[in-house]
């Protein structure tokens, strides 16, 4: 009873204002109740049904890959002349079939591009930060260009050939520049740019683009290729490499394309589209890794392709490869 007097006391101090404190004896506090610990449900293995939606999803963001206009373009660009691949230019221009499935990362690079393309046609970017109340003003030229298209130079054979066209990715208009944006993996390509320069593809296509704007009458002063990193959380890992304008790697490319388009033609009117076929499947390949090689019919990695005979090709015919040459010899 001691205990409870005094808790009774302190509590009648406190409403007086003057309490002193008392510490509650430890008879009068509420114990803990105690129970059963909680049980841990069972979990279930197994039981989750297949996804209903994806296939749905995904066969709407597959077919929106197959279906962009690069995956569509028959005729060569700026971004395949410049390939060391003698075999698939040569596959390209005879307008060969390819077995492609849809590419994830390709895609990934195009919506990358697609953004670009608004950020850069943003009327703010391309007037240097100017606001104005209705369009710029007509005599005001922008500063930025996006996916601007050229005409790099033209292709000629038995069909009748036609122009090879290419967009730019963005034209930096005040300093006479070409820039070509590039998605890349950083353990494989930005590693080999950032050690060895671009790849002779993309300086091609590079050299090729300012060719174009060449053609317009443009004062083309620089080639840009911006190298950015797919897995970085910053761009502190790009890599942007400036190079003065230099047409001769672009010419190159346009007079090898269309010395090997006049080589097919002549054996296809000699001997027919069968030994010019099997003249293709002799080029030689690329010596680096080439993403196209396993797509075409003389591929041995697609049997169902490869059932058909190919004619035996005549020396006079194989020592036409000795005037392909696969590289250029850049010089610095």
């Amino acid at each position: 009873m001691n205990g409870m007097n005094e808790a009774i006391l302190a509590v009648a101090q406190a409403q007086q204002g003057d309490a002193i404190p008392v510490d509650i004896p430890p008879m009068t506090q509420s114990a803990p109740v105690m129970g059963n610990p909680p049980v841990t449900p069972k979990t279930k293995i197994g039981t989750m049904e297949e996804p209903r939606l994806w296939p749905k999803i995904r066969g709407i963001i597959e077919a929106d890959i197959v279906n962009k206009p690069r995956n569509l373009q028959r005729e060569l660009g700026p971004s395949e002349l410049g390939t060391d691949c003698l075999h698939c230019l040569a596959a390209k221009l005879a307008g060969w079939e390819q077995s492609k499935q849809p590419a994830w990362l390709p895609y990934t690079g195009t919506c990358l591009h697609e953004h670009f393309e608004r950020l850069f046609s943003n009327p703010q970017v391309m007037y240097g930060g100017q606001v104005f109340d209705g369009p710029a003003p007509e005599e005001l030229k922008p500063l930025y260009c996006t996916e601007y298209t050229v005409t790099v130079g033209r292709l000629n054979g038995l069909a009748g050939g036609y122009d090879i066209k290419g967009s730019i990715d963005l034209w930096d208009v005040a300093e006479g520049a070409t820039i070509d944006w590039k998605y890349v993996n950083d353990n494989s390509t930005l590693k080999l740019a950032k050690a060895h320069g671009p790849s002779q593809t993309y300086r091609v296509q590079a050299s090729l683009y300012g060719i174009g704007l060449r053609n317009e009458g443009v004062d083309v002063r620089l080639s840009c290729i911006y190298f950015l990193p797919r897995n970085s959380q910053t761009l502190n890992d790009a890599y942007p490499w400036e190079r003065e304008f230099d047409e001769k790697p672009g010419m190159w490319a346009l007079s090898r394309a269309n010395l090997l388009a006049n080589l097919l033609d002549v054996i296809e009117l000699y001997d027919g589209p069968k030994m010019r076929d099997s003249w293709i499947r002799r080029l030689p390949h690329s010596t680096g890794h080439c993403f196209d090689c396993n797509t075409w019919p003389d591929s041995t990695t697609l049997p169902e392709f490869d059932e058909q005979a190919w004619p035996e090709v005549p020396d006079q015919w194989l020592q036409l490869m000795d005037l392909l040459e696969p590289e250029y010899q850049f010089t610095k």
